[in-house]
């Protein structure tokens, strides 16, 4: 019985108990991705978004080059990826506006993982409620593995 107990405990250990991580193993390979984009203007930042205003697909290929994880674009140009900063928060102040991007990736399962960049936007001379955001967008990818 402790023999079970201590090897359950090292598996824990080993696996962890938390949220499934991107990594460069998981990442490698084909995938064929959709993406769906939504926009909502003059709205709180828990309303919902209406339909999707455009989508795309795209097929997307992460290969190991020289002990680094890099997405090889279709026109065959190298994008070099970090997994662990592929979730961001962002603050950005321009000339005309204030923007907060949020960037999340979540594995769905051992084949498919989902994308999400969430935008607001609030224009710096705005004359709206602090509540209200003059601009949100959201864009939603979801990408299956290309077996």
């Amino acid at each position: 019985m402790k023999r079970i107990f201590i090897i359950s405990l090292v598996s824990l250990a080993l696996l962890g108990c938390g949220e499934d991580k991107i990594t460069k193993e998981y990442l490698l390979g084909n995938w064929h991705c959709v993406g769906n984009e939504y926009e909502k203007e003059n709205s709180d930042a828990n309303e919902d978004f209406d339909d999707s205003v455009s989508s795309s697909e795209k097929t997307m290929t992460f290969k190991m080059l020289d002990n680094e994880l890099y997405q090889i674009n279709e026109d065959g140009t190298k994008i070099l990826i970090d997994p662990n900063k592929m979730d961001t928060n962002k603050s950005e102040v321009t000339e005309n506006a204030k923007i907060n991007t949020k960037t999340t990736t979540k594995i769905v399962n051992s084949d498919t993982f989902n994308f999400t960049i969430l935008a607001e936007i609030n224009k710096i001379n705005s004359n709206n409620n602090n509540n209200i955001i003059d601009l949100r967008t959201k864009t939603e990818v979801i990408c299956t593995r290309i077996k």
